[in-house]
């Protein structure tokens, strides 16, 4: 296998381990490439070790010292990076097979070496000896198990339209064999500023094609069937103020009004009662495996006044048999805000404990999502307007307490090793920068393919439809993104 290796570190001298004629030249008969084994859960595999056979050759001791001072430099830079919360420059192994169009290369986290004189000792008695021509070692590097491409790549800057939830397409697809590494992705608002957002990864490498392009991020409470007596009715296409309805139904969002004349049920007897139930046909899913997934609901609510309990459940055939019942949540909130649900996977059964030979996928187009309810105090209404599933089977990301609007971006980034953090910038004459907490990011990276990022967000305390929210914004830095490699880059 003809590969090339070389050492690099930002203000090192640069040690080529393979160029012919150097002091360093790799010993290929004796080079085997490790590749790390896949851990299937999106956790990044344990580092591994190259065992690259070397020869170092010189003509005088003091060059055999030289080449070696250099080795012991990276060597100690590699270390001190992952012990030095200062030291932000790191080694890199950087590597190329013949017939890969470009370089790879992998974070390195220690060097060890060793090396043994050809035929002679290298020290002998004699001050005048001639020293010997070469010397063989062994260099182990343990290195990140995946490679990256050393030139990372740009989010493309957009702002997708206003909607309780969106899907930012970052078009240019990612190459790679794993996920790729968020070197930072920014995001701003329009108008108002928003301080809490809900990220998840939609990919057609899980989900398909069509589980990218035909995902329905928005499940419209007015498209839902109303399963209660008169007391509840999908509002008459009446808008609330400063909302815009996110979807083409007639309505803007269901009214539950338990003093309504005629009204058969006691939302206060202390018991849960369904609203409303959706089945995939009522979201408007043809092909139900786009649906499939496990997802964070978040359903956007409010109360007249008073405080009502709601909880989301799951399961087949009729709301009536659904059986998958999430914790309840309260709600108080008398403006429209986003209440976390819970999470739960479309279809509900496992495919893989009720195989498709005992249940036929046809099942799955009779499962159902049912919101139910009940008054805990007061005498107001409730409201509903949509439920928004954000994935989060392949990456998620929260951050409750940020902040995006014309003058200040919210960041998100990975480090080689692993380091994330959130924080916010502004590009006003008060630049600063200020760290974020709390925030959950669970594997958020970018698989390879083409792929969405769904996002849900909101102002401190309420969510406004008519907000925006940008993708990439260059005011500040430039979004971008590492693809990664488990193997050989190979023509990408």
């Amino acid at each position: 296998m003809a590969v090339t290796f070389s050492l690099t570190s930002t203000g090192l001298t640069t040690l080529d381990l393979t160029e012919i004629g150097s002091a360093f030249s790799l010993q290929p008969d004796n080079y085997l490439p490790v590749v790390a084994t896949p851990t299937g859960d999106g956790t990044i595999p344990p580092y591994v070790t190259e065992t690259i056979p070397v020869m170092l050759k010189a003509v005088t001791y003091d060059a055999y010292a030289a080449y070696v001072q250099i080795l012991a430099t990276h060597q100690k830079r590699a270390a001190e990076y992952w012990v030095n919360s200062q030291q932000t420059i790191p080694v890199w192994l950087n590597c190329k097979a013949d017939g890969e169009t470009s370089a790879r290369r992998a974070l390195v986290k220690a060097i060890d070496f060793e090396f043994r004189p050809w035929i002679q000792a290298l020290y002998q008695e004699c001050g005048t000896a001639v020293p010997p021509e070469r010397l063989f070692g062994t260099l182990l590097v343990e290195r990140h198990p995946y490679w990256e491409d050393p030139t990372p790549r740009e989010f493309i800057n957009d702002t997708p339209a206003a909607a309780a939830s969106v899907a930012y397409d970052y078009l240019i697809e990612p190459d790679g064999d794993v996920p790729c590494r968020i070197n930072g992705l920014g995001w701003r608002a329009t108008v108002n500023t928003l301080e809490r957002f809900w990220m998840g990864i939609r990919s057609a490498t899980l989900h398909g094609a069509t589980g990218v392009t035909a995902f329905i991020p928005v499940w419209e409470c007015e498209d839902a069937t109303l399963v209660v007596d008169t007391a509840i009715a999908a509002d008459g296409g009446g808008t609330e103020p400063n909302t815009a309805s996110p979807g083409a139904a007639a309505g803007d969002y269901v009214n539950v009004n338990p003093e309504e004349a005629g009204a058969v049920i006691d939302w206060d007897d202390g018991a849960y009662h369904p609203i409303l139930a959706w089945t995939l046909t009522d979201v408007g899913y043809t092909t139900f495996s786009d649906a499939a997934g496990r997802f964070l609901w978040l359903l956007r609510t409010k109360v007249q006044s008073g405080e009502w309990s709601l909880r989301l459940v799951s399961g087949y055939s009729s709301y009536t048999l659904a059986q998958g019942y999430l914790d309840p949540v309260s709600v108080v909130n008398t403006d429209w805000d986003y209440k976390e649900m819970g999470v739960s996977t479309i279809p509900t059964r496992s495919r893989k404990a009720i195989e498709t030979i005992v249940l036929v996928d046809g099942l799955d187009r009779f499962a159902y999502m049912v919101i139910e309810a009940q008054r805990i105090s007061g005498v107001g209404d409730l409201r509903v307007d949509c439920l928004c599933p954000i994935p989060v089977d392949e990456g998620f990301l929260k951050v409750s307490r940020g902040s995006a609007s014309p003058t200040t971006d919210t960041w998100f980034g990975e480090g080689p090793r692993g380091d994330t953090q959130v924080v916010y910038t502004r590009d006003d004459a008060a630049d600063y920068t200020r760290r974020i907490e709390p925030y959950e990011a669970e594997t958020f990276r970018i698989p390879p393919g083409d792929g969405r990022i769904i996002c849900v967000y909101a102002q401190a305390t309420n969510s406004v439809l008519t907000d925006r929210i940008e993708f990439a914004d260059t005011s500040v830095g430039v979004s971008k993104y590492t693809e990664r490699w488990l193997s050989l880059a190979g023509a990408e």
